[in-house]
């Protein structure tokens, strides 16, 4: 101690001064939190600058794609008086992949019995998802459409527009929602006017497909591509409706009889001891001889081993319907594709997400599940005999005789419309789905 210093005169503690200062700083840097908190509430029950942490940032595409250029040579401006003007959007079931007549083309004969200038202009084109579906239907909004008939489903995990769930831009996207969650914060930016530099994927013009299989990576990635493609579909619809279309969504049916294409085993399964080698060797055997109950037997084992084995549900399904458990195969057969890694047909998450998102946002649904998968036995029997199915050329594309079963319902939407208009519309042309380009 410092003699020179009197021990009584010591400061031994803070004293009222110190303390109100401390109180004076901790309720300068408390106040805006809490003026940030009352405001909150406040907006919150007023109703003032509502949640928008469900909308995701929509996909971009590189500057100057232009979908479909030659409609604006094609496609008459402004339409004809008394033409029902129809645009068919989708993916390579609607632009009728590996067939000579699609959906579009059998409606054109169907509407244009009576007379009735009929154009039926197919927006279609392989390996399109939701989110060229959207772009291109912003396109056909621009020639006065009365119709948008909408096929898709297949092509949904195709094209790398969602992220590693684990990634910056996914983190980026959770933040995003977080901050649109509060209204503070969307009334400030709804004052400032929205950023632009909000992060999207940025597309090419061009997609041609990818094989990087298999396409289903994770379960978090299905959450991730399920709520874009719920945002597409709800845009879609909302794209129509503001240029005068009824919008009608037809969610893709998938070919349940053909195998998974990428059956991926579960976490705890030991796929190294031989038996799962011997498991499909003993189910393809009994599959060609048409041993239903031995092949049952088989897919049951496999379940028990893994159930996450989307092979060992395809067997089970087959086994059922070669027992004339028809229902029970069915669903064999559903969870099968659910569980299929390859992602190149629409699986129940995708035909799901499309029936909500349509009704949510006003849209027609029409399913022709029913009409594709009502003959599944005599498919399956055409199938177990080696023949050649009548409704599915593949995974996912129909026959010709399945677009007639997919015209034919939306021929029923679109005639049984007491509403439908002839409004001011082109030549009743059905132009072939060129390249789009830029």
């Amino acid at each position: 101690m410092n003699q020179a210093t009197d021990p009584l005169t010591e400061e031994t503690g803070p004293g009222p001064s110190r303390r109100g200062s401390r109180r004076m700083k901790l309720l300068a840097v408390s106040l805006p939190f809490l003026l940030l908190l009352v405001l909150e509430l406040v907006f919150r029950v007023a109703g003032l600058f509502p949640d928008t942490s469900t909308r995701l940032n929509p996909v971009g595409f590189a500057a100057g794609t232009r979908f479909f250029s030659q409609w604006d040579e094609e496609i008459e401006q402004p339409k004809p008086e008394d033409t029902l003007r129809i645009f068919t959007l989708g993916g390579s079931c609607t632009y009728g992949f590996r067939v000579q007549r699609s959906f579009s083309d059998l409606m054109v004969e169907s509407l244009g019995e009576d007379g009735r200038r009929v154009e039926v202009i197919n927006g279609g084109y392989p390996a399109f998802g939701s989110h060229r579906v959207l772009a291109i239907a912003r396109r056909a909004a621009e020639f006065s459409p009365d119709w948008f008939l909408v096929y898709m489903g297949h092509n949904e995990f195709l094209e790398n527009v969602f992220y590693d769930p684990e990634g910056l831009v996914a983190r980026m996207e959770q933040a995003g929602e977080l901050a649109r969650s509060l209204r503070v914060i969307n009334g400030t930016r709804a004052l400032l006017g929205e950023p632009v530099n909000v992060v999207r994927s940025q597309l090419p013009a061009e997609f041609f497909g990818n094989n990087n299989y298999p396409l289903i990576k994770s379960e978090a990635e299905v959450s991730l591509r399920m709520a874009l493609l719920r945002e597409h579909v709800m845009r879609i619809v909302e794209v129509g409706r503001q240029a005068g279309a009824r919008v009608v969504v037809v969610p893709a049916v998938p070919n349940l009889l053909s195998p998974p294409g990428d059956s991926v085993h579960g976490p705890r399964a030991d796929v190294g001891s031989g038996q799962w080698s011997q498991l499909d060797h003993d189910a393809d055997r009994q599959f060609k001889g048409r041993d239903w109950q031995g092949l049952g037997e088989t897919a049951e084992t496999m379940i028990a081993l893994d159930e996450h084995y989307a092979l060992a549900h395809f067997w089970n399904g087959l086994s059922l319907l070669g027992r004339g458990r028809i229902e029970e195969g069915r669903a064999a057969l559903v969870e099968a594709n659910r569980r299929d890694r390859r992602g190149t047909r629409a699986n129940p998450a995708v035909i799901e997400t499309i029936r909500r998102a349509t009704a949510d946002a006003g849209g027609i649904l029409v399913s022709v599940d029913a009409v594709f998968h009502g003959p599944l036995e005599a498919e399956f029997q055409r199938m177990a005999a080696g023949g050649v199915r009548e409704l599915f050329v593949d995974h996912c594309h129909p026959t010709v005789q399945g677009h007639a079963l997919i015209a034919a319902a939306l021929v029923e939407v679109v005639t049984s419309d007491k509403a439908g208009r002839s409004s001011t519309g082109s030549p009743g042309t059905s132009p072939g789905p060129d390249v789009p380009r830029r």
